[in-house]
């Protein structure tokens, strides 16, 4: 059985990303929240965005148009 992926994380380089980041999803009205990187993950910067894998797509098309440098870690 394939393990479903539920929840995961933008994975941003500077703080002023997540922060931004945080405002471009919350203003679609996705469910985030700004966290600890969790400790698996290598970034350059201690804030990660979590968030529900469901909305995936829509969180990278909105950080692509908006130009912001990001990796994805669903779980």
């Amino acid at each position: 059985m394939e393990k479903q992926l539920i929840e995961g994380y933008v994975l941003v380089f500077t703080t002023s990303s997540a922060f931004e980041s945080e405002s471009i999803l919350q203003n679609l009205g996705i469910t985030i929240k700004l966290v600890p990187t969790p400790r698996e993950f290598s970034s350059d910067c201690g804030i990660a965005v979590w968030f529900m894998c469901e909305n995936v797509e829509k969180i990278k098309n909105a950080l692509d148009s908006e130009k912001i440098e990001y990796e994805i870690r669903c779980i």
